[in-house]
């Protein structure tokens, strides 16, 4: 791509700085040069960084709505067809060589062949991954592992798998998976902004901590933060666990509602506060999930602005992933040895298989649609789940990832089931160079 936008400097009678090249990219390459081409001067000779045009403070790149984009369809066929189609080309994209046959096609080759198909079962014998069954849209295949192939594989997931296929026995023996790994290019933005990233305020519960959240407070208006992420679990709801009306101070949703208004209306107005709904808040527990009903969101100020869960948004030039993360859950009880406590762990399998939930039927529901919305597309600068009231900050192939805290003190029901909140705390995020301040709220 590097060489394609050169060229297109030169017909032009003009070159580009590394580094405007390097933006360019990152931008969309040849399709934003195109787009925004009368924004650029190209009689100065030599274009600078400072030639490109401005990029908006904040947009929304990709956000649900269960009324429109991507649409509900009548089966689940829909959406797996779209995640296979999706990332078996992200994999023939990734410049490993290989997995161009289908599986129909792959029975009939003699020798080493590459495939791409949905993992359809897993099969284990005394806990290990001895074998799984593929699908894609020609056929289906029993694969054996080999006994170099020591890693955990989901139901749903994509994978891409060489090896043989024995007529005989009419199954694959594999040497080798490889996965759709997203991975992003970490460049220096030349303008910066600072991004407070919270998540699972609680507002209602007994425990939330409404001291550190106004310290919070304090420290948005006084230390030049842009923008304030609150990445879901706004209130603590009603009705969400057994017995939560002992836990609840404010026992009405919509006055958990209002009260969390009132704080966050002591924000600086030249704050933009961005909302995503999580599994305690006023919305369907199917997901992907609408942002909080109208009737919510105008109790908020002008300057506070209700997402979808999950959403992607660009802030100063850099893509913000945001997801609440219900499927933690399934990662947690599907990885040996994983704990609540292991958000970074989580979210590095996620990035592996590129998709924010593969395994359909377990504590993630989600809805029939035309295309599959949890697929890490676009690939993110920064990644943020919440949920398990952890907090971890991580880079994993060029990814900033971040599970966000709580302002919520451990609950008697999260004691009984083994969360161990680690509360109080905000992660800034300078878009610059993507580093990271954890600030203690107390």
């Amino acid at each position: 791509m590097k060489k394609e936008i050169e060229e297109y400097f030169l017909k032009r009678n003009c070159i580009a700085e590394d580094r405007v090249i390097e933006e360019i990219i990152r931008r969309g390459g040849l399709s934003y040069l195109i787009k925004n081409e009368k924004k650029i001067n190209f009689n100065k000779g030599i274009i600078s960084f400072e030639d490109l045009p401005l990029e908006k403070e904040f947009s929304i790149l990709k956000e649900f709505n269960i009324r429109g984009y991507p649409g509900v369809s009548n089966t689940f066929e829909t959406l797996f067809s779209s995640r296979l189609n999706t990332l078996r080309r992200a994999l023939r994209d990734s410049g490993i060589p290989g997995f161009q046959s289908s599986i129909e096609n792959a029975r009939k080759i003699n020798g080493e062949v590459g495939i791409i198909g949905l993992v359809r079962e897993v099969n284990k014998i005394e806990g290990k991954i001895t074998s799984v069954i593929i699908e894609d849209e020609t056929d289906n295949l029993r694969v054996y592992l080999g006994k170099n192939i020591d890693d955990i594989i989901l139901e749903d997931e994509v994978l891409g798998i060489t090896g043989k296929f024995n007529n005989k026995k009419d199954v694959f023996y594999a040497n080798s998976i490889k996965r759709p790994e997203a991975r992003k290019e970490r460049v220096l933005l030349e303008r910066n902004s600072r991004v407070l990233v919270l998540s699972d305020i609680h507002v209602g519960s007994k425990k939330f901590l409404e001291n550190e959240f106004a310290d919070m407070i304090d420290y948005v208006n006084s230390m030049g933060i842009s923008h304030v992420i609150m990445n879901g679990d706004l209130v603590d709801g009603v009705g969400i666990y057994p017995d939560q009306e002992k836990d609840l101070a404010i026992n009405d949703i919509i006055n958990q509602y209002k009260r969390l208004s009132q704080l966050i209306s002591k924000i600086n107005k030249n704050v933009r506060v961005i909302l995503i709904p999580g599994n305690h808040d006023i919305v369907y527990s199917t997901e992907p999930q609408n942002p909080l009903p109208k009737e919510i969101n105008d109790l908020f100020p002008q300057n506070v602005q209700s997402l979808s869960n999950p959403v992607w948004i660009e802030i100063t030039g850099r893509v913000f992933l945001l997801y609440h993360g219900t499927s933690i859950m399934d990662f947690v009880e599907m990885f040996p040895g994983f704990s609540l406590n292991d958000s970074k762990k989580v979210m590095r399998e996620m990035i592996k298989r590129r998709h924010l939930g593969p395994t359909f039927g377990r504590n993630l529901s989600f809805l029939p649609l035309r295309e599959d919305f949890y697929i890490m597309d676009p690939i993110p600068d920064v990644f943020i789940t919440g949920h398990i009231h952890d907090h971890s900050t991580d880079n994993y192939n060029g990814i900033l990832t971040i599970n966000a805290s709580t302002f919520q003190d451990q609950t008697d029901y999260q004691r009984m089931m083994n969360f161990n909140p680690r509360p109080g705390l905000g992660t800034v995020v300078n878009t610059s160079d993507l580093s990271v301040e954890v600030i203690k709220f107390s």
